[in-house]
């Protein structure tokens, strides 16, 4: 007869995945609600687009930006839902609050990793815009697809990584 054998689970990592999927899948879900889009998501972008333009003319640029367009002579971006760094923010944020710790480093793990993340998405609505401008739409293209958006999320998972191995859990017993 084959004994059963139990794999060793660590009850707050279990919870942690639990609670970090739940929250993520939450939140993603709230996206969805037209109201959200239309009432929270829609000026966000609109907001994030003004500050690019408002950082492309502090570098010289004479662009012209209306709603979520950014336009200078001959080139424009239109910045979209999934270039705003809201499906990043989500994951840190799920991740910084299932993590077991004391509630006000998972709210400072929380602000300063969207502080990350807006800084980050600002640098890459930036230099692609600039990359698009310069004229080569194979390099923006490259760029926009592939890097630009694994560099986001990568370093996103730095900075929590980094953060969670600073902090100390908090197991109840």
């Amino acid at each position: 007869m084959l004994k059963k054998t139990q794999l060793p689970v660590d009850p707050a990592a279990a919870r942690f995945v639990v609670v970090f999927f739940v929250l993520a899948a939450t939140l993603t879900l709230l996206l969805q609600i037209t109201w959200v889009d239309g009432n929270l998501v829609g000026p966000y972008v609109e907001a994030i687009t003004a500050i690019a333009g408002v950082v492309l003319e502090l570098l010289g640029r004479d662009v012209e930006v209306t709603t979520t367009i950014i336009r200078e002579q001959g080139f424009a971006v239109d910045i979209r839902r999934g270039c705003d760094g809201i499906v990043a923010s989500i994951l840190l944020i799920s991740a910084c609050l299932a993590f077991p710790m004391q509630w006000r480093s998972r709210i400072q793990g929380t602000l300063y990793g969207y502080l990350l993340i807006f800084a980050l998405n600002m640098v890459r609505i930036v230099g692609l815009f600039l990359l698009g401008a310069s004229g080569s739409r194979a390099l923006f293209d490259f760029f926009h697809v592939y890097v630009s958006q694994f560099a986001v999320i990568a370093l996103t998972m730095v900075f929590w990584l980094y953060w969670a191995g600073r902090n100390r859990p908090v197991v109840s017993s």
